[in-house]
């Protein structure tokens, strides 16, 4: 599915797989442009050359330095 096939039916179904359901039309308008936005952005990226050495690695701390 290319970013320009999404549909508002397609988002309002994204959003409430995930839990999403009070959304009203205006914010479901938004995550749909949004999201064609974000697959866009990333389908113009190239990847056929990335190795896993090139993915961003975080790591978060729960402690904040002290333990119980």
């Amino acid at each position: 599915m290319t970013s320009d096939d999404l549909t508002l039916d397609d988002v309002r179904k994204m959003a409430a797989d995930i839990g999403m359901t009070r959304l009203n039309d205006a914010q479901l308008q938004e995550l749909l442009r949004s999201t064609r936005a974000a697959r866009a952005r990333r389908a113009a990226l190239t990847t056929g050359t990335l190795t896993y050495a090139d993915e961003p690695s975080h790591v978060f701390s729960l402690t904040g330095g002290t333990s119980p």
